[in-house]
């Protein structure tokens, strides 16, 4: 029993590792179509570095590089999770508004460069070093320095 418990875990490690790869590529065309629609639309202005396309078992996921190094994860519709403009500023259509009217009043001046969304909570990443978690209601939840 504990021999054919083994082989089949062996059997399944084999099988993730022969699937799961990395593809690098440059070309935008590499992505599902909401992904290249959403680059057009806040990044259009900005030139793809690379893309880098994680394949697991059963899903894969993309993450484009532009060359002022913004970075946008995908997930494997081409619905966006995370985006980090390490030298810019988010565009501003891609901030809720109750996370925009909060950093208005508590943080003026402040501006976004990162936003991370996760099962319905959405991360902001600020210019002053600070990080703040909202709730699907809309409602601070966290802070991050």
């Amino acid at each position: 029993m504990k021999k054919i418990f083994a082989f089949l875990v062996m059997a399944l490690l084999t099988i993730q590792f022969s699937v799961a790869s990395d593809v690098i590529t440059m070309n935008p065309k590499d992505l599902p179509a909401a992904a290249q629609t959403f680059i057009k639309q806040y990044f259009g202005d900005r030139k793809v570095s690379y893309i880098k396309v994680e394949s697991e078992l059963f899903s894969k996921t993309y993450e484009v590089v532009m060359t002022d190094r913004t970075k946008i994860e995908f997930d494997g519709k081409g619905s966006w999770e995370e985006v980090d403009c390490k030298r810019g500023v988010l565009p501003e259509a891609l901030v809720p508004s109750y996370a925009k009217t909060f950093i208005g009043t508590q943080y003026p001046g402040v501006t976004c460069n990162k936003i991370e969304r996760d099962r319905g909570e959405v991360e902001v990443g600020l210019s002053n070093g600070l990080s703040l978690k909202f709730n699907k209601k809309g409602q601070l939840i966290d802070i991050d320095d």
